[in-house]
């Protein structure tokens, strides 16, 4: 039973696609690494408890499709890899750079405790995108993540009048998934626009690399389109109903139309979880095509801080092939400057053609699956923007034009983004809200300053934490307190 190294020498965050690809090189390279992650189990939300629907419940895996059905050698390999594996643990804090010692706070099993790696290595995946439309906060209204979350892992499916709306592969994806399972959404709301000549373009080069992708796609539209009816360029979402969602009103092709419904299931594509690399001082930038805040990535995933780097979705929406690349692309990377003191310091491999074909495959589905104005900017100042506070888009607007200067001196006027979610669910509204009023980029408004602790964590837990130098997880802790990613413990 491995006890947990106060210093490893590579903590990485996130058992995901890529956390797992890059743990796994650097453990097979003689490197002591330890995985931090949040779930009970690896497999980030791509792979979320493949091991759990393979053993238990595999007559899941033909409704979760063949890719889900792959994670599962890549969750072996990592059991066996020889990294160590702390699942349940949640990280509140990376400290700032002018720090004398880079060091990462968590929390497991209820005890605070620092980490002091040499490097770090962020697989802190993506998140869906915010979706503030009217009545998107009412009980019944959920997104099409989460909705897939509880397919993994519960094996649960919704029932009643189902309703998807949104954009993206993922709304697809999971309406495919009910239909395999026997369920059958009433309507599917897209919201996608108009098909632009840059799509086009980019469907060519991404056909002659990957047909095989775009094929299984096109046949997941292809089923729903067979058995589901959809409404095409659909805009004014509306959730309508008193104590829950009980109707859904929009407009397409010129006309208003209104449903019945139990359950909104919304989706808008995902954008890169980058409330940790922000907490930890990494310098972003407003990517003006996806709409959403990424980080500055040299090489492989080098950032502005020179012992963290970026891996995975959390660097850029690319998809889980891409992701296992990259993690083990970045593996040679870091390894090359832990390295780099004690002797010359190794090339990172040649990008993979695989690569480079998934990357055309990403562009022309970034492109095809543009996100949605309508939500980015809810045109109705009643829309709730901060579930949290229930601060409106109009209230935003409004002290933007009394002379608030940005995001974060918006808190102080609103308290927005200072509820339970820290302003995850709202900050990228917020932004572009107070830019529009502003008649400014995104990028000249900002972001507000996130800062520890990313998590929940009690006063009496830090005040518990072991002082700088103390060892926890020692040889003398019970076994079983900490586990190595193969350990039965950290199974189920």
């Amino acid at each position: 039973m491995n006890a947990v190294p106060v210093r490893p020498e590579v903590a990485v965050v996130g058992a995901g696609p890529a956390g797992m690809a890059a743990a796994c090189s650097l453990a097979e390279s003689g490197v002591e690494v330890l995985v931090l992650d949040e779930q009970p189990a690896p497999g980030g939300q791509v792979y979320r408890e493949v091991e759990k629907v393979h053993e238990q419940r595999p007559e899941d895996l033909a409704a979760l499709g063949t890719q889900y059905r792959a994670g599962l050698e890549l969750v072996r390999r990592f059991r066996h890899s020889g990294a160590g594996y702390l699942p349940r643990t949640s990280v509140w804090e990376i400290t700032a750079a002018s720090e004398p010692e880079l060091a990462i706070g968590t929390l497991h099993d209820g005890a605070a405790q620092m980490l002091y790696p040499r490097h770090i290595i962020l697989a802190t995946g993506a998140m869906e995108r915010p979706t503030p439309f009217p009545g998107w906060t009412l009980p019944g209204v959920m997104t099409v993540g989460a909705a897939q979350t509880l397919l993994k892992t519960s094996g649960l499916m919704p029932a009643g009048r189902i309703v998807l709306a949104g954009t993206g592969p993922l709304l697809y994806l999971y309406a495919n998934q009910l239909l395999t399972a026997g369920t059958r959404p009433e309507a599917i709301l897209d919201t996608r626009p108009a098909t632009s000549m840059g799509a086009l373009a980019s469907l060519l080069p991404a056909l002659a690399v990957q047909p095989g992708a775009l094929l299984r796609g096109l046949g997941w539209m292809r089923a729903v389109r067979g058995s589901i009816p959809v409404s095409s360029r659909v805009t004014a979402l509306k959730a309508l109903g008193d104590e829950r969602v009980a109707s859904v009103s929009y407009e397409s092709a010129g006309q208003s139309h209104e449903l019945q419904a139990e359950l909104l299931l919304v989706h808008d594509g995902v954008i890169p979880n980058t409330w940790l690399a922000m907490a930890a001082g990494i310098q972003h930038h407003f990517d003006q095509r996806q709409a959403c805040w990424v980080p500055d990535v040299r090489g492989v995933g080098r950032t502005s801080r020179e012992s963290i780097a970026i891996v995975g979705d959390g660097a850029a929406i690319q998809g889980a092939e891409v992701a296992i690349l990259q993690g083990e692309r970045l593996a040679h990377e870091v390894l090359g400057q832990l390295r780099g003191a004690k002797g010359p310091v190794l090339p990172t491999p040649v990008e993979p053609p695989a690569l480079r074909q998934q990357r055309l495959l990403q562009r022309f589905l970034k492109r095809y699956f543009p996100p949605s104005a309508y939500f980015q900017l809810p045109p109705d100042d009643s829309t709730i923007v901060c579930r949290c506070e229930e601060i409106t888009a109009g209230e935003i607007r409004k002290v933007a034009a009394l002379g608030c200067v940005g995001p974060n001196q918006a808190k102080a006027f609103t308290r927005c983004g200072m509820g339970p979610c820290m302003g995850r669910k709202c900050a990228l509204t917020v932004s572009q809200l107070m830019a529009q009023v502003h008649d400014v980029s995104v990028e000249e408004m900002g972001h507000y300053r996130i800062r520890p602790p990313i998590r929940p964590i009690t006063v009496g837990q830090l005040a518990d934490m072991p002082m700088t130098g103390e060892e926890t997880g020692s040889a003398a802790d019970p076994p079983g307190k900490f586990a190595s990613a193969n350990s039965s413990s950290s199974k189920r």
